[in-house]
C-alpha cells in the first residue's frame, strides 16, 4: 500500500511524512475469503489489522452468536494489541477482504515519540466506546422492535442524515447485532412496515414515518399493538 493512503486514516493524521512512509514500508497485507476467520478469540494478537477493501465483523460467542462491530475499507481494529492484551473477540471476513497488518510493536514505539499519535488513539478508543455503550444500551435495556428503531436512527445519523439507509449486511447479519433470529427480526420489519414506519426493498430501507420511529425507539409504545404479538 502506497503511503499517501495512510495519510487519510484517523489514526495517522498528523504523523510526520517519515513515520508515515515507515508505516506503510513495515505492512504487510493479508487476504482473506468471505467467513474466513482473522482474529480469534482470546488469540494473542501483535499488531493492528487496517481494512484495505471489503467488510470485518467483530463478534463474540459461538452457539449464540453476537456482533460486536462492522469494520469497511479505512477502518482499524484489533487495538488490544497495543497494550498486549489477549484479543476479546473474533474477527470474520464478511466479504472478500484484504487487510494491511502493521506490527503493534512499532506502533508503539511511534507512539511514545509522536504525540498526535497518541491523541489520535485516545480519539479512537473512546469513539469505540460510546458505540459500546450504544450497544449495551441497545440489547439490555430495550425490545426488539425498540432495538431495530435505534439502529435505524442511529445508522442514519452516523451515514449523514437524509430517509433512506442502505444496509451492508445481510438481515442474518443485523439479527445477530441486534441480538435476535431472522425469523423474528423478519417479523418486526414486516410489522414496522404495516404501520406505515418504514419501506424495505431488499437491503435498502427508507424511513416513512421518522417520528414514530423516535417514538419507538424511546420505548413509548408500539403503536397499532403490542411488541408482544411480534416476539410470539
Amino acid at each position: 500500500m502506497e503511503d499517501r493512503f495512510l495519510r487519510y486514516i484517523p489514526l495517522f493524521q498528523g504523523l510526520p511524512e517519515e513515520q508515515v512512509k515507515r508505516l506503510a514500508e513495515s505492512g504487510r497485507y493479508k487476504n482473506f475469503k468471505s467467513g474466513e476467520l482473522i482474529a480469534g478469540e482470546e488469540e494473542k494478537v501483535k499488531a493492528l489489522f487496517l481494512v484495505v477493501w471489503g467488510k470485518v465483523k467483530i463478534f463474540r460467542g459461538s452457539e449464540k452468536e453476537q456482533t460486536i462491530y462492522l469494520f469497511g475499507p479505512g477502518e482499524l481494529f484489533c487495538l488490544t494489541s497495543l497494550a498486549d492484551e489477549p484479543f476479546p473477540a473474533s474477527a470474520m471476513a464478511l466479504d472478500d477482504t484484504r487487510v494491511l497488518v502493521l506490527p503493534s510493536d512499532m506502533l508503539e514505539d511511534m507512539a511514545k515519540r509522536e504525540p498526535s499519535l497518541l491523541f489520535n488513539m485516545l480519539i479512537t478508543l473512546i469513539r469505540r466506546l460510546k458505540e459500546s455503550m450504544h450497544l449495551i444500551e441497545l440489547l439490555s435495556l430495550k425490545e426488539i422492535p425498540q432495538r431495530l428503531a435505534s439502529f435505524l436512527l442511529h445508522s442514519l445519523a452516523l451515514q449523514g442524515g437524509g430517509d433512506v439507509l442502505a444496509l451492508t449486511i445481510s438481515q442474518r447479519e443485523l439479527a445477530k447485532i441486534l441480538g435476535t433470529t431472522p425469523e423474528t427480526l423478519s417479523r418486526v420489519l414486516k410489522k414496522m412496515g404495516s404501520d406505515g414506519m418504514i419501506a424495505v426493498k431488499g437491503r435498502s430501507i427508507r424511513m416513512r414515518d421518522r417520528a414514530a420511529l423516535e417514538r419507538l425507539s424511546e420505548g413509548t409504545g408500539y403503536p397499532h399493538g403490542s411488541q408482544q404479538n411480534i416476539l410470539t
